[in-house]
């Protein structure tokens, strides 16, 4: 299922996704190769090699969200992504991902920030139910979980931040993958910042992983097993990956 690097950007464009508004894939952007996988800027997005930091530089400018970058992955199962970001000042941070399989979006992530810290959520297009579930984990041991999540929930990161800086402790660890089960799954790292997990239904965990999971019948039922493609997109003023790995 092989999906390339301009059809992933078009595919979130064509299908109207909310995650973009107005934008189009950089038709002059040249194709940048970091960590192995060729990338393409997203909006009117700019993307820069820093070789003395080992990282790629995704200057979005643009406020509305629309801007990012799109990377081509082949058949994977798994990719993930560890980076910062710099936000503007005077506007509340966005960021989202969407894996594309066969031209369609099969799963989006959205991370926004509000009065109250950010907050996370998902939606799973592929499978035969739209709830999700959520595990919570401190140092890699399970501390809590909750099912039957529909995709308007979302999940608190209270005592999370980014810094200008773009230190290691400001940066989040993003895993999207299709587990053995058929189920796709994000994952969430908070790396060195311990943080208070408050679900919707009041209750809290302290920890620095959460896991999104996707609810549905057994795998024969599943339409997808690998994707080809993730979208990544911000208002941030700009975004730096600092590692990225595929598993195929």
């Amino acid at each position: 299922m092989s999906t390339s690097l301009r059809s992933v950007a078009r595919t979130l464009l064509v299908a109207g996704s909310a995650l973009i508004t107005g934008s189009s894939a950089s038709a002059q952007s040249p194709t940048v190769v970091f960590e192995g996988l060729p990338h393409t800027a997203v909006g009117g997005a700019t993307l820069r090699l820093d070789r003395d930091a080992a990282a790629l530089d995704v200057s979005t400018l643009d406020p509305a969200g629309g801007s990012g970058v799109a990377v081509a992955l082949g058949d994977a199962t798994s990719w993930t992504a560890a980076f910062g970001a710099v936000a503007y000042r005077t506007v509340p941070l966005n960021l989202s991902w969407a894996a594309i399989a066969d031209g369609e979006r099969i799963s989006t992530a959205a991370m926004r920030q509000t009065s109250t810290g950010f907050e996370i959520g998902t939606t799973f297009t592929g499978g035969t139910r739209p709830t999700y579930s959520a595990q919570f984990y401190n140092e890699g041991v399970l501390v809590g979980a909750i099912g039957g999540q529909p995709p308007a929930a979302r999940i608190n990161l209270a005592g999370f931040t980014f810094c200008e800086t773009l230190s290691e402790l400001c940066r989040l660890r993003i895993e999207f993958e299709n587990d053995a089960n058929g189920r796709c799954r994000w994952t969430i790292e908070t790396g060195g910042q311990k943080v208070t997990f408050r679900l919707p239904n009041g209750v809290s965990f302290t920890g620095n992983e959460v896991q999104l999971i996707e609810e549905l019948r057994p795998a024969s039922q599943y339409p997808y097993l690998k994707f080809g493609g993730v979208a990544f997109q911000s208002n941030a003023y700009q975004l730096t990956l600092f590692s990225e790995t595929v598993r195929r």
